[in-house]
């Protein structure tokens, strides 16, 4: 297997969670015991939990790709050794979307399997993630997609599947639909990479904004081929808006509440 790099996005400004004391991936969605100090406790925050899922999977590396409000971000995650994931960052100048945040670290990452998430969502368990590399791994794809079932296809990039796993197809955030599975983690191969640099060098300025599902979809067009391994026994959560964050941070006390219970 080659060498397994982590790729998070976080240049966005947020807007939808409104006025907030810190960039969404640092918000604490609960409080956690430090394993440094006896009767001390830590935040849970969303980027965490996904270095944590990067060394869990294999990845020794992470580059985080950052914008011009997201200095405490890189405070707050530092070098990355206390998660034994190194972090470097890389920053996006221009907001053009998530596809062209995602190339600027094309050449850290250079022949190395990219693994892809969103640190502004909850993906449980930690182990998820390397589940995904594994098949990666097994089928030899250019792209492999972590799906999760959702009831909400409204706010996802929903996929088509053929039986064996092959992705046929992509629709993003449809308002009526019959799909059910949409996709919430990748990982993808070098020449994926490549394709996804000519793709967006391939596109006037003036276009529309370009999203991931958008460059899936060109990639499978020029014969790539692109996988999709259904996640069952995972749980996919967003928490870039106020109720889904809500949510999240209910679910994560409530969770809490039964392991302590657990453990008495």
């Amino acid at each position: 297997m080659s060498e397994l790099i982590g790729l998070l996005p976080a240049a966005g400004r947020g807007s939808r969670l409104g006025p907030i004391p810190c960039s969404k991936e640092i918000m604490p969605l609960g409080f956690q015991p430090s394993p440094a100090a006896a009767l001390a406790w830590q935040p849970v925050t969303a980027i965490e939990l996904h270095l944590e899922a990067l060394r869990q999977a294999g990845a020794r590396r992470a580059v985080v790709i950052i914008g011009e409000t997201k200095a405490d971000v890189v405070r707050y995650i530092g070098d990355g050794s206390r998660y034994g994931v190194a972090v470097s960052y890389v920053y996006q100048q221009q907001l053009r979307g998530m596809p062209f945040a995602l190339d600027l670290a094309r050449p850290w990452i250079g022949p190395a399997t990219t693994l892809f998430s969103m640190p502004d969502t909850l993906i449980t368990p930690p182990e998820t993630m390397g589940r995904l590399a594994v098949e990666h791994h097994r089928r030899d794809a250019d792209v492999t997609l972590g799906l999760f079932p959702t009831s909400t296809p409204h706010k996802f990039g929903m996929v088509a599947q053929e039986a064996g796993g092959h992705i046929v197809g992509f629709v993003d955030k449809p308002a009526q639909t019959d799909l059910t599975l949409m996709w919430g983690l990748a990982a993808w191969s070098p020449r994926f990479a490549d394709f996804l640099a000519a793709d967006l060098a391939g596109r006037p300025a003036s276009s529309p904004e370009v999203v991931l599902s958008d460059v899936f979809a060109a990639a499978l067009t020029a014969g790539l081929s692109i996988q999709g391994i259904t996640l069952d026994r995972a749980n996919y959560h967003d928490i870039g808006t106020p109720e889904d964050f809500q949510s999240v941070v209910l679910r994560l006390a409530l969770s809490q509440g039964e392991n302590a219970q657990k453990s008495h």
